[in-house]
């Protein structure tokens, strides 16, 4: 059986997603690591359609889409929004995206 949680407990799990343009993932990737509260997280390239057309150079333009790094973390979710009320201040100007959603299980295959 699955143990479940709900976002009214205080344990309750999160997902917290950044999706970052790539000159921002070693500087993101090392204040990441340095945050007690993130035990680990995966990172992948993703293309972003849509959004900011205005912000897209020539290239990206023509191709419609443009490179970014996608950052995944599951932690509480009062940590979540600690960290990212961190990242906020750190990284203020960067135009990283984020959201945050509910994550109903998460942990290892053992």
């Amino acid at each position: 059986m699955m143990e479940h949680d709900t976002m009214d407990d205080h344990s309750a799990q999160a997902l917290l997603t950044l999706v970052l343009p790539p000159p921002l993932v070693d500087p993101l990737v090392d204040w990441l690591l340095e945050q007690p509260e993130v035990t680990g997280f995966v990172s992948l390239s993703v293309n972003g359609h849509g959004g900011s057309e205005h912000a897209m150079n020539a290239a990206e333009k023509v191709a419609g889409y443009r490179k970014s790094q996608m950052i995944q973390t599951h932690l509480p979710r009062k940590q979540a929004s600690s960290l990212l009320q961190n990242l906020k201040q750190q990284f203020a100007g960067s135009n990283i995206h984020y959201w945050i959603t509910p994550l109903i299980a998460g942990g290892h295959l053992g």
